[in-house]
């Protein structure tokens, strides 16, 4: 077993996959974008905000996923972070997995500020009684 043959395959498939998601969401890979810490086949960074990790990169280019999608994934997985909802992987978001609406979204996030503005009309008043 030549395990030089194996790892070069491997980065040139890896690299193969990168290519056909550049191809159909439009990126420049010659100009713009890396793998973390040149580890092919981990993570790709493109942009100040989109980080793809191999796993989705292959899933993405085999089930044709256009790039708003995958950024509408991604929003929603962090605002379920902040709510401390489910998190879907993209598989079982672009399945149509149970998720909350946007609507609700916003209602949960109009909450939030509001309740944000309450503490902090609290501590501002404290602060002044002392």
């Amino acid at each position: 077993m030549d395990k030089e043959l194996l790892k070069k395959n491997y980065k040139d498939a890896c690299n193969a996959y990168l290519r056909a998601l550049a191809d159909a969401w439009g990126w420049d890979l010659e100009s713009y974008g890396f793998w973390i810490s040149d580890c092919v086949g981990e993570t790709y960074s493109y942009g100040d905000c989109t980080f793809i990790d191999m796993e989705d990169i292959i899933f993405c280019v085999e089930n044709d996923i256009k790039q708003n999608e995958y950024v509408e994934w991604q929003d929603y997985c962090l605002f379920a972070n902040e709510f401390n909802q489910n998190i879907p992987n993209l598989k079982a978001w672009h399945n149509g997995c149970p998720r909350l609406s946007k609507d609700a979204q916003r209602h949960l996030k109009s909450m939030k500020e509001r309740f944000e503005k309450i503490i902090n009309e609290y501590k501002d008043n404290t602060i002044q009684t002392y």
